[in-house]
């Protein structure tokens, strides 16, 4: 997610905002370009029936292969998080298993035997998925995202919808900030190692507590210490 530093009324604040698990798809849009261009200058055309255009496709596995597992990778881990300790434990499987793999069968081997890995997508393909998926992204990153955000500011929090009257603000000085484990896969690496979740509880009048629980934040360490320092004024422990 975005955040900004404004000043209003000479008070300074930050708004925040969080993401839907869509902002990790990025990688996925990018390669499937990758694959597009290297089907394009090293593809081969491809006859299907009389009277129809042939299709350019490239003829080695691994493209097909790679796009499929990096597809069903993010899917998997943006929807099943592996956090702390899991997600090392994960990542070490992974690599053992490669390891045995290809000392012991070798991938180009185990491409050659098993038919169900000889996957091949045409250029078509490639572009057609990748577009459709940034713009998907670009949508809701630049507007679906935006629909609601949270603004702290000295002694005080609001969460806001910026199309509607709708919204709700407190008057607290009184704020916890708790970061989630983060997902290797998620946070450190489709994440560039800037996104996290955060839990922000705090009192309300009354005797009250509320929690807001923000999802995908972007610039997280960044944005949990301003929080802390604005609605709290606490400073930053070194």
């Amino acid at each position: 997610m975005t955040t900004q530093r404004s000043s209003v009324r000479s008070v300074e604040q930050i708004r925040v905002y969080q993401h839907s698990d869509l902002i990790y798809w990025w990688v996925v849009w990018v390669y499937g370009y990758f694959c597009a261009f290297v089907t394009s200058v090293w593809g081969k055309e491809v006859p299907l029936d009389a009277g129809h255009k042939p299709v350019l496709i490239y003829g080695k596995a691994w493209l097909g292969v790679s796009f499929v597992g990096l597809v069903l990778f993010v899917l998997v881990f943006t929807n099943a998080r592996a956090r702390g300790v899991k997600s090392l434990i994960i990542i070490m499987t992974l690599i053992i298993i490669g390891l045995i793999v290809q000392l012991t069968v070798g991938l180009d081997h185990l491409f050659r035997f098993v038919p169900l890995l000889l996957v091949h997508m045409n250029l078509a393909f490639y572009m057609f998925f990748s577009t459709v998926l940034l713009l998907a992204w670009l949508g809701v990153f630049l507007v679906g995202d935006r629909l609601v955000y949270w603004v702290f500011a000295p002694g005080s929090i609001a969460m806001k919808y910026p199309f509607s009257e709708g919204g709700e603000s407190f008057a607290t000085p009184h704020v916890e900030t708790a970061r989630q484990s983060d997902d290797i896969f998620v946070h450190k690496v489709l994440g560039l190692a800037s996104t996290g979740d955060l839990d922000v509880r705090f009192s309300t009048p009354g005797g009250g507590q509320k929690h807001y629980f923000l999802k995908n934040v972007l610039r997280v360490d960044y944005v949990e210490k301003e929080i802390n320092r604005l609605v709290a004024g606490r400073e930053e422990i070194k």
